[in-house]
């Protein structure tokens, strides 16, 4: 009996206890997050939270409603948790992604997410990337936040800030053969998650604190006015000279953070997943995310409202492993019984 008591401690009590002081944060000290892999208890807690039916009803919203990349997010995630999605779905998502529909449906998205910055789809936000990496889209923002500046008017502080540090960052990686692309690549998706609504208010005023200790915004409007900012190729000399002064210090690290995530999830998600950011740490806890689900990221946060990896490895995920493993199990020895009889019923007959 006392074997028996001890077993059941061992294979059950105990690990529920682990799991609870894991949760606590009372084993920090002797083990790291990455010591227990993640995806199993995320994949238990999404198996708990939908399923085949209510990801084909996402997806065929999202269809509805021409948001393609949402439709693939879904997707993923039932591919993902290993269930099958409704035919008549499936059959729709296969049609979207044919080629002559992808080229109808991208092209027009990129040429506007170039021009204008923002974007809605992929396609527009890889255009709106497209365009600031080549500093087209910094000049262009310095020329339109700028003038108000200089101007006296209200401006937008963060997109100014951002593309100022984004010309020295362009410098940097110039300079260094590609030392400072992460920073530029962090500058862009801000600006573009800007425009496009994602940011939100908490973070931005944690970005614009850091702006504002990288430019002197009172010095910048000195230079501003000295310049014709019609002129792109004067305006883009005059911040480049002003630009070695602008203190990456602070800001450098976040943009590199920005960076890490989309090199996990795409420019796309990357810009989405930020209205979920009110802080540097949510943008570091999603990044580690990101860099295990990839681009299921986002889906995990809107079926779970969880933003960290963490927050899935709690002792209720480990019942529901558990659960798993004890059904098949289960099955699997319901499946040897039933077989066993037949092949008993079988030879009785012959016999």
């Amino acid at each position: 009996m006392r074997f028996l008591f001890g077993l059941v401690f061992f294979l059950l009590v105990l690990p529920l206890l682990f799991m609870a002081a894991f949760q606590r944060g009372w084993l920090d000290d002797y083990i790291a997050d990455d010591d227990i892999p993640a995806e199993p208890f995320v994949i238990a807690e999404l198996k708990q939270t939908t399923d085949g039916p209510d990801l084909s009803r996402r997806i065929a919203s999202a269809l509805d409603e021409k948001s393609y990349d949402d439709a693939i997010m879904y997707a993923e995630i039932a591919d993902y948790i290993g269930v099958p999605l409704d035919t008549d779905v499936q059959t729709r998502l296969d049609a979207e992604g044919t080629f002559s529909h992808r080229i109808s449906r991208d092209t027009g998205s990129f040429v506007s997410g170039f021009v204008t910055g923002e974007g809605g789809d992929t396609p527009a936000f890889m255009g709106a990337l497209a365009s600031d990496l080549t500093v087209v889209g910094d000049v262009r923002d310095i020329g339109s936040e700028g003038s108000k500046l200089a101007r006296g008017e209200d401006y937008s502080k963060l997109i100014l800030g951002l593309s100022v540090v984004g010309l020295a960052a362009t410098t940097v990686t110039v300079a260094t053969g590609g030392g400072g692309l992460p920073a530029r690549i962090g500058v862009s998706l801000l600006k573009i998650a800007r425009k496009s609504g994602t940011l939100t208010a908490k973070f931005t005023r944690d970005l614009v604190n850091v702006l504002q200790e990288a430019v002197n915004f009172q010095k910048l409007r000195g230079t501003l006015r000295s310049v014709d900012l019609a002129d792109t190729a004067a305006t883009r000399r005059a911040i480049a000279d002003y630009a070695d002064g602008v203190s990456m210090a602070r800001v450098t690290p976040v943009l590199n953070d920005v960076a890490a995530l989309e090199r996990g999830i795409g420019p796309a998600e990357t810009v989405r997943v930020m209205k979920y950011v009110d802080n540097t740490g949510d943008l570091t806890r999603i990044g580690k995310m990101g860099g295990k689900l990839g681009t299921k990221t986002r889906g995990v946060i809107e079926l779970t409202g969880k933003t960290s990896l963490r927050a899935f490895k709690t002792a209720l995920n480990l019942v529901f492993l558990a659960l798993e493993w004890v059904w098949a199990i289960v099955g699997g020895i319901g499946a040897l019984f039933v077989t066993a009889l037949g092949r008993r019923v079988v030879r009785r007959r012959r016999a």
